[in-house]
C-alpha cells in the first residue's frame, strides 16, 4: 500500500515532464550533454579568430627573485563564434607564467616563453597564441639588510636665529630594507619625509615619519618616531682687522712715547648666541694693550686683551696675532 502510494507521489512530481522524456531519462541527459559539447567544439572550430591587445601578464617568482622591470602588456590570439568574441576584453584575459629558478642566472636576461595554456580564457573562447611569445625578464637576487634613519626637514630656514635643531634620535634606530641586490648593496640610509620646522619652534618635539623610499624597495617598518631636539645654537664670527687701542696710566701720557713695532690690527673671533653674532657690528670689538705697567724705555712683547661692546653674552674665542711688539722710549725733559 505505502509502496503504491509513494510510486503515485513519484509520478505526480515529474507530471510536468513530457512522457516522451521521462522514459530512459539518463540516457537521454547523457546524450543532451554530449550534444552541447559537440556544439562548442564545432562552434570554436568554425569560429573567427580575433587578437586582443593590452593583456597584462602576471609573473609568479621565486621568493628568492625579483622582476627589476614591470612586464609589457601582450595580445592574445582567440577564436570562437562572434556572438562569444563581441564581450571579451582584455580585462577577461588572464595570463600567469612561471619562472624557474634553475633558468635564472645573475647578469643574465631571463627568456619567459608563453604558451596558450598560460592564458585564463572565458567559457567558450579558445586560445590561439600570444604575441610576443617570449618575454625577456630583467631579474635579480632579492637582498635584505638593515641601515640607519637620516631626518629631512621643511622649512629649518625659518627657525628663529639663535635656535637649530640638533642630533635626532629614531625608534627604532635601523629599518630593513629589502629589494634588488643590485639597488640595496647601493643603500647606505634612508630618509624621513620631511619633518616641518616654523619660527614657533622653540622646544624640542616628538614626530612619527614615515619613510620615504622607491617603488623597488620595501622598507620594514616604514614608519619611525623622531625626537627632534631644538637647541640654542651658538656660532663663531671672526671679525677682521680690529685697530689696537694703547692703554696707557693717566700720569705716564706725555712722558713715554709708544710705537707698535707689529701691525696696529688684529683678527677677533667672538662666539655666542647665532642672532647676536650675526648683528654684531665691528666697530663693538675692542682691542688693546695695557701698557699701564710699563716705566722704562725698550722695546717690548705685549699681550692682546679684547672686550665686546654689545649684549648678548658674547666671548672673544681667539685674537690672531695675541702678540705685538712695542718699544717704548722715556721722552728726556
Amino acid at each position: 500500500m505505502n509502496q503504491e502510494f509513494n510510486n503515485t507521489e513519484e509520478k505526480s512530481a515529474f507530471s510536468w515532464v513530457p512522457g516522451i522524456i521521462q522514459n530512459d531519462f539518463l540516457r537521454k541527459a547523457i546524450a543532451l550533454f554530449f550534444a552541447f559539447l559537440l556544439y562548442f567544439t564545432v562552434t570554436i572550430r568554425l569560429g573567427v579568430e580575433e587578437k586582443i591587445g593590452g593583456v597584462q601578464v602576471e609573473i609568479e617568482l621565486p621568493p628568492t627573485l625579483v622582476n627589476l622591470e614591470k612586464p609589457r602588456p601582450v595580445t592574445v590570439v582567440i577564436k570562437g563564434s562572434k556572438k562569444v568574441l563581441k564581450d571579451v576584453t582584455a580585462s577577461n584575459l588572464k595570463v600567469r607564467a612561471r619562472v624557474l629558478k634553475k633558468h635564472f642566472s645573475p647578469g643574465a636576461a631571463y627568456l619567459l616563453r608563453l604558451t596558450p595554456q598560460d592564458v585564463d580564457a572565458p567559457f567558450g573562447v579558445s586560445v590561439i597564441g600570444v604575441e610576443p611569445r617570449d618575454l625577456v625578464l630583467n631579474l635579480d637576487r632579492k637582498k635584505s639588510k638593515k641601515v640607519p634613519v637620516k631626518a629631512a626637514f621643511q622649512g629649518e630656514q625659518n627657525l628663529q636665529r639663535d635656535y637649530a635643531v640638533g642630533s635626532v634620535k629614531f625608534t627604532p634606530s635601523e629599518v630593513l630594507v629589502t629589494g634588488p641586490e643590485s639597488i640595496i648593496n647601493d643603500v647606505n640610509e634612508v630618509n624621513t619625509v620631511p619633518i616641518p620646522l616654523d619660527n614657533n619652534v622653540v622646544d624640542s618635539f616628538e614626530f612619527k615619519a614615515r619613510i620615504t623610499s622607491s617603488n623597488s624597495i620595501d622598507v620594514t617598518p616604514n614608519q619611525v618616531v623622531a625626537q627632534v631636539p631644538i637647541i640654542r645654537q651658538n656660532i663663531t664670527r671672526t671679525i677682521k682687522s680690529v685697530p689696537i687701542k694703547l692703554l696707557e696710566a693717566p700720569q705716564s701720557k706725555g712722558d713715554y712715547k709708544v710705537e707698535l713695532l707689529s701691525s696696529p690690527h688684529v683678527d677677533v673671533t667672538v662666539n655666542g648666541p647665532k642672532g647676536a653674532v650675526l648683528l654684531l657690528k665691528p666697530q663693538a670689538v675692542k682691542a688693546y694693550i695695557d701698557l699701564t705697567s710699563f716705566d722704562e724705555s725698550g722695546t717690548f712683547s705685549v699681550n692682546v686683551d679684547c672686550w665686546v661692546d654689545a649684549a648678548g653674552n658674547m666671548k672673544v674665542d681667539n685674537i690672531y696675532p695675541k702678540n705685538v711688539s712695542v718699544k717704548i722710549t722715556r721722552l728726556t725733559k
